[in-house]
């Protein structure tokens, strides 16, 4: 009994999924277009698309498209979008700059040469203190 009815659930599923599913197709944006919430330029702009992109297109209304576009869905103007792969520009390519890092400048320790050593203590000859004691 419940095999029937998980079968026909199922069924009845894939009959109604079908036609949304046919109707979707892929196209390219021919240029840097916006994405906006509703059929028209007075809805909210939701983001940008850069030229060359590949767009889920799930219906459209006139000359406005509803896409989808990784995970984001919006309208877009039908005239910003091409079925073919042939005319659409190649996609952007980013060259990440090459960060080159060096150690800073390196300068040799400033050589000193060693202090003289003290001066020997030699008693003056002029000297005339008692025997045993210094001469200052």
């Amino acid at each position: 009994m419940y095999k029937r009815i998980l079968s026909a659930l199922f069924i009845s599923i894939g009959l109604f999924a079908w036609p949304a599913y046919a109707a979707a197709y892929t196209a390219y944006t021919t240029g840097n277009v916006n994405i906006r919430t509703g059929p028209g330029t007075g809805y909210a702009r939701i983001a940008t698309l850069a030229g060359g992109l590949r767009l889920d297109v799930l219906t459209c209304q006139g000359s406005w498209c509803r896409v989808g576009y990784q995970g984001m869905s919006g309208w877009i103007s039908a005239n910003y979008l091409d079925r073919s792969v042939a005319t659409r520009p190649p996609p952007a390519v980013i060259i990440q700059p090459q960060i080159v890092v060096r150690p800073p400048y390196y300068r040799p320790p400033y050589y000193r040469p060693p202090p003289p050593p003290p001066p020997y203590y030699r008693p003056r000859p002029n000297c005339r203190i008692a025997p045993g004691y210094p001469c200052p």
